[in-house]
Protein backbone atom coordinates (compact mmCIF):
# COMPACT_ATOMS: atom_id res chain seq x y z
CA UNK A 1 0.00 0.00 0.00
CA UNK A 2 3.02 1.94 0.99
CA UNK A 3 4.20 1.78 -2.88
CA UNK A 4 0.67 2.46 -4.45
CA UNK A 5 0.49 6.27 -2.73
CA UNK A 6 4.46 6.87 -3.69
CA UNK A 7 3.27 5.70 -7.60
CA UNK A 8 0.23 7.68 -6.96
CA UNK A 9 2.07 11.06 -5.85
CA UNK A 10 5.01 10.30 -8.68
CA UNK A 11 2.06 10.29 -11.24
CA UNK A 12 0.36 13.58 -9.75
CA UNK A 13 3.93 15.13 -9.59
CA UNK A 14 4.83 14.15 -12.99
CA UNK A 15 1.19 15.53 -14.24
CA UNK A 16 1.25 18.51 -12.57
CA UNK A 17 4.81 19.76 -14.01
CA UNK A 18 3.48 19.31 -17.29
CA UNK A 19 0.67 20.90 -16.94
CA UNK A 20 2.60 23.68 -15.30
CA UNK A 21 5.06 23.85 -18.87
CA UNK A 22 2.11 23.74 -21.06
CA UNK A 23 0.84 27.51 -19.60
CA UNK A 24 3.13 30.00 -21.30
CA UNK A 25 1.42 33.50 -21.33
CA UNK A 26 2.04 34.92 -24.69
CA UNK A 27 2.71 38.43 -25.45
CA UNK A 28 -0.33 40.69 -25.60
CA UNK A 29 -1.17 42.04 -28.94
CA UNK A 30 0.03 44.86 -31.00
CA UNK A 31 -2.74 46.86 -31.94
CA UNK A 32 -2.94 47.43 -35.63
CA UNK A 33 -3.73 49.82 -38.34
CA UNK A 34 -6.99 49.37 -40.22
CA UNK A 35 -7.05 49.97 -43.73
CA UNK A 36 -7.63 52.90 -45.25
CA UNK A 37 -10.54 52.54 -47.60
CA UNK A 38 -10.38 54.17 -50.90
CA UNK A 39 -13.29 56.81 -51.20
CA UNK A 40 -15.87 56.03 -54.00
CA UNK A 41 -14.97 57.84 -57.41
CA UNK A 42 -17.17 60.77 -58.97
CA UNK A 43 -19.24 59.54 -61.77
CA UNK A 44 -17.26 61.52 -64.19
CA UNK A 45 -14.10 60.64 -62.50
CA UNK A 46 -11.13 58.60 -64.92
CA UNK A 47 -9.72 55.99 -63.36
CA UNK A 48 -6.06 56.69 -62.36
CA UNK A 49 -3.40 55.89 -64.71
CA UNK A 50 0.46 56.00 -64.92
CA UNK A 51 1.77 59.42 -66.49
CA UNK A 52 0.90 60.18 -69.79
CA UNK A 53 -1.82 60.76 -72.12
CA UNK A 54 -4.97 58.94 -72.72
CA UNK A 55 -7.62 58.95 -74.98
CA UNK A 56 -10.79 57.53 -72.65
CA UNK A 57 -14.48 58.59 -73.81
CA UNK A 58 -13.59 60.19 -76.63
CA UNK A 59 -11.77 63.02 -74.84
CA UNK A 60 -7.79 63.30 -74.34
CA UNK A 61 -6.85 63.11 -70.74
CA UNK A 62 -3.13 63.73 -69.78
CA UNK A 63 -2.12 62.80 -66.14
CA UNK A 64 0.87 64.45 -64.40
CA UNK A 65 1.67 63.39 -60.97
CA UNK A 66 -1.14 61.26 -60.56
CA UNK A 67 -3.05 64.03 -61.17
CA UNK A 68 -5.65 63.54 -64.18
CA UNK A 69 -7.60 66.33 -66.36
CA UNK A 70 -8.52 66.74 -69.74
CA UNK A 71 -5.90 68.37 -72.27
CA UNK A 72 -7.43 71.53 -73.60
CA UNK A 73 -4.54 73.31 -75.42
CA UNK A 74 -1.87 71.56 -77.48
CA UNK A 75 1.82 70.18 -75.39
CA UNK A 76 4.25 68.83 -76.38
CA UNK A 77 5.93 65.32 -74.95
CA UNK A 78 9.67 65.56 -73.71
CA UNK A 79 10.87 63.90 -76.87
CA UNK A 80 9.51 67.02 -79.09
CA UNK A 81 6.31 64.92 -79.60
CA UNK A 82 2.94 67.37 -79.57
CA UNK A 83 -0.38 66.19 -79.09
CA UNK A 84 -3.59 68.21 -79.60
CA UNK A 85 -7.03 68.37 -77.62
CA UNK A 86 -8.57 66.70 -80.38
CA UNK A 87 -6.32 63.49 -80.20
CA UNK A 88 -3.94 64.48 -83.17
CA UNK A 89 -0.31 63.07 -82.91
CA UNK A 90 2.47 64.71 -83.91
CA UNK A 91 6.05 62.63 -84.12
CA UNK A 92 9.02 64.45 -84.12
CA UNK A 93 10.15 62.62 -87.44
CA UNK A 94 6.20 64.74 -89.12
CA UNK A 95 4.14 61.55 -89.05
CA UNK A 96 0.87 62.13 -87.47
CA UNK A 97 -1.60 59.61 -85.81
CA UNK A 98 -4.99 60.01 -83.73
CA UNK A 99 -5.80 58.54 -80.84
CA UNK A 100 -8.34 56.15 -80.69
CA UNK A 101 -10.12 54.88 -77.79
CA UNK A 102 -8.01 53.31 -75.15
CA UNK A 103 -4.58 54.16 -76.58
CA UNK A 104 -2.08 55.74 -74.02
CA UNK A 105 0.80 57.71 -75.04
CA UNK A 106 3.83 57.93 -71.85
CA UNK A 107 5.31 61.21 -70.91
CA UNK A 108 7.98 60.78 -72.97
CA UNK A 109 6.36 59.51 -76.50
CA UNK A 110 6.00 56.21 -76.45
CA UNK A 111 2.49 55.07 -78.07
CA UNK A 112 0.66 52.20 -77.05
CA UNK A 113 -2.76 51.30 -78.58
CA UNK A 114 -5.95 49.44 -77.18
CA UNK A 115 -4.96 46.90 -79.77
CA UNK A 116 -1.64 45.90 -78.35
CA UNK A 117 -2.60 46.17 -74.72
CA UNK A 118 -5.42 43.34 -75.49
CA UNK A 119 -2.97 41.57 -77.12
CA UNK A 120 -0.43 41.69 -74.57
CA UNK A 121 -2.86 41.04 -71.35
CA UNK A 122 -4.41 37.84 -73.63
CA UNK A 123 -0.68 36.92 -73.91
CA UNK A 124 -0.15 37.49 -70.04
CA UNK A 125 -3.58 35.30 -69.33
CA UNK A 126 -2.45 32.43 -72.01
CA UNK A 127 0.98 32.14 -69.96
CA UNK A 128 -0.73 32.47 -66.53
CA UNK A 129 -3.36 29.59 -67.36
CA UNK A 130 -0.67 27.32 -68.69
CA UNK A 131 1.43 27.62 -65.69
CA UNK A 132 -1.56 26.75 -63.53
CA UNK A 133 -2.30 23.80 -65.61
CA UNK A 134 0.55 21.59 -65.79
CA UNK A 135 -0.52 18.43 -66.78
CA UNK A 136 1.14 14.68 -65.53
CA UNK A 137 2.17 12.71 -68.71
CA UNK A 138 1.34 8.96 -68.12
CA UNK A 139 4.45 6.97 -69.26
CA UNK A 140 4.31 3.11 -70.62
CA UNK A 141 5.62 1.06 -68.07
CA UNK A 142 7.43 -1.98 -70.52
CA UNK A 143 6.70 -5.32 -68.93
Amino acid sequence: MNKFFTLVFAAFLGLSSMSVQAQTKLPPRKPVQPRARVAAAAPNAVPSVKDGVMMKEGKVYMTQSGITSPLTQETSLVNGTKITADGTVTMTNGTTATLKEGDYMSLSGRLTTAASKAQQDSLMQAAKDNSKSKSKSKSKKKG
